[in-house]
């Protein structure tokens, strides 16, 4: 850039920039500064916080992919007692415990314990059933170990024999727990009275698994994580 001076018209005045250059900030700007120090220990910590979740949130869908177990129905032996489970997906539906009451010999069922949930209710029941040969007026009678007897009636008899139902509650699971042996009583045809001695070996384990299998069916959080 040049300009002539007054007086002298062949003098040029050469004016050159002095680096760095500054302007003037604007006022709609103002002072800008970097909203956050990503060097700084709170940003650090909010962003090991996001590297978990989408962690955890990968691991789920892996695990969900990899080692979830088949949703298929299970039949489990417990000594004496046995155990089927229906697909947990049938969250209406639930575990049924069994077992058989043979004769002196082994040879020939004599009689049946049933415990499960019926579709719709609260409670658990259980169901006994034992041969048509018997006197419906009596009904019959649950001992476990040295306690009194517990006194039923007959529901009716179907075509597997005559069946006696009754809530599966606290009060006797205790009594089934605590004793080590439990018999059937009932009378016969000819009047006599008849004890059908049935095993509570492997009860115990039986049911630990009837309850935990109830308890995930109605739990999000293991459905969440099966």
């Amino acid at each position: 850039m040049a300009g002539n001076l007054p007086g002298n018209g062949n003098v040029r005045l050469a004016l050159t920039p002095c680096f760095p250059l500054s302007a003037a900030r604007s006022k709609l700007w103002g002072n800008r500064h970097m909203p956050f120090d990503l060097n700084s220990n709170p940003v650090r910590i909010a962003v090991g916080a996001v590297l978990l979740v989408l962690g955890l949130i990968l691991g789920w869908f892996g695990h969900k992919a990899i080692y979830a177990p088949a949703d298929i129905a299970v039949a489990s032996q417990y000594d004496d007692w046995r155990l089927t489970c229906p697909k947990l997906s049938d969250k209406d539906l639930g575990c049924e415990m069994q077992i058989d009451v043979p004769d002196e010999r082994g040879q020939t069922e004599l009689a049946r314990l049933q415990i499960y949930k019926p579709k719709g209710s609260a409670t658990n029941e259980m169901l006994v059933t034992v041969p048509f040969n018997v006197l419906l007026d009596p009904g019959i009678g649950l001992v476990f170990g040295k306690d009194k007897p517990r006194l039923y009636s007959y529901e009716y008899c179907g075509g597997l024999g005559c069946v006696v139902r009754l809530k599966y509650d606290a009060d006797i699971e205790k009594a089934m727990t605590a004793a080590s042996d439990a018999k059937i009583l009932l009378a016969g045809l000819d009047g006599k009275a008849a004890a059908l001695p049935f095993s509570l070996k492997g009860f115990v384990q039986a049911h630990k698994a009837f309850v935990s299998d109830a308890a995930k069916r109605h739990s999000w959080w293991w459905r969440l994580w099966s």
